[in-house]
């Protein structure tokens, strides 16, 4: 789901570092602003004498409208994605193009608030349209509803995390409810036991390794090395989807998957100003487009292509 898969406002680990396309924005991170590019060369289309290429613009920007206190904010939203996919494949086994542009457009807003009791709870709600022709009909139009709380554990160093997500462009699009129980032991160690799940380690103050998971597959997982000039590296294995609407399907629940997995490594470097720029080699493999009205319906129209290499640069903001 544009923008959303893998994220889950809460007290659930989050990566801060930006990543390959899916990652980072006010919804994937902490960062109120991220720009990313994307680009991936041709590769051959499997049963087709063509070939299929990517690249991908991404804005993600979070900015407050309004504070009565230092309890709690109101926070606008905006995600801009475009995914270009050129080369004149087919979906297989019919006579229809690959949509050449998608797109995913939303706006929004969040807010969060703190309570005497220790509680902190707050909601999302995004709406726009992820089509390859933006709001052309009421029926491409999707939205974003989420809630979540965080109540204190009785050790006052965990916590316990309550959530429910539903967007009809998730895997599932069904509401999702979430549980999960934050568990600190050490200032190297914070895991979040439940749905979603995440886990994040730092055995040295330099060295860093996270996963995280939100069903259905999405899944992340990176290790990071700060150095001492203030470079950091890392690697990322990634389980990548993205969700649309096609303005002419037949069956208005059907839904257009755009899926594939990916190793990367990367560095980012802080410039100025809270201001990051982060660079990456990707390596994508598994890579499918398909229809259905769910990720594990039956699927059709299904086209495979191959392994690839991709690029991908992105700008962050973190105050």
């Amino acid at each position: 789901m544009p923008g959303v898969d893998g994220s889950v406002a809460g007290d659930a680990a989050t990566n801060e570092s930006a990543s390959a396309p899916g990652m980072g924005g006010p919804l994937g991170g902490k960062a109120p602003f991220s720009m990313t590019g994307f680009w991936a060369p041709p590769t051959s289309v499997k049963g087709q004498n063509t070939d299929l290429g990517m690249n991908m613009q991404l804005l993600n920007v979070g900015f407050p409208l309004w504070q009565p206190d230092d309890r709690g904010m109101l926070v606008g939203i905006v995600n801009f994605e475009r995914l270009e996919l050129s080369g004149g494949a087919m979906l297989t086994g019919t006579t229809q193009p690959v949509p050449d542009q998608l797109w995913s457009l939303q706006l929004g807003t969040m807010h969060t608030r703190d309570y005497d009791n220790g509680w902190n709870a707050g909601g999302m709600f995004l709406f726009g349209s992820a089509s390859d022709q933006p709001f052309a009909a009421l029926r491409d139009m999707t939205f974003t509803l989420a809630v979540f709380a965080n109540r204190p554990a009785k050790n006052e160093r965990d916590s316990w995390n309550v959530s429910l997500l539903y967007s009809p462009t998730a895997q599932l699009p069904y509401p999702m409810p979430g549980l999960a129980y934050v568990w600190r032991p050490s200032p190297k160690v914070e895991a979040s036991i439940g749905v979603p799940f995440s886990l994040t380690y730092r055995p040295t103050e330099r060295t860093s390794l996270a996963l995280t998971y939100v069903p259905l597959t999405n899944f992340n997982a990176r290790a990071a090395r700060t150095l001492v000039n203030g470079w950091t590296l890392y690697g990322d294995y990634q389980i990548y989807t993205e969700t649309y609407f096609l303005s002419d399907r037949i069956e208005t629940r059907e839904r257009f998957y755009v899926f594939d997995q990916r190793v990367s490594v990367g560095a980012e470097r802080v410039i100025r100003s809270g201001f990051a720029l982060n660079c990456s080699a990707l390596y994508m493999f598994n890579r499918q487009l398909f229809q259905g009205d769910n990720f594990f319906s039956d699927r059709s129209d299904v086209v495979r292509f191959d392994p690839g290499v991709g690029l991908s640069a992105n700008l962050v903001w973190r105050r």
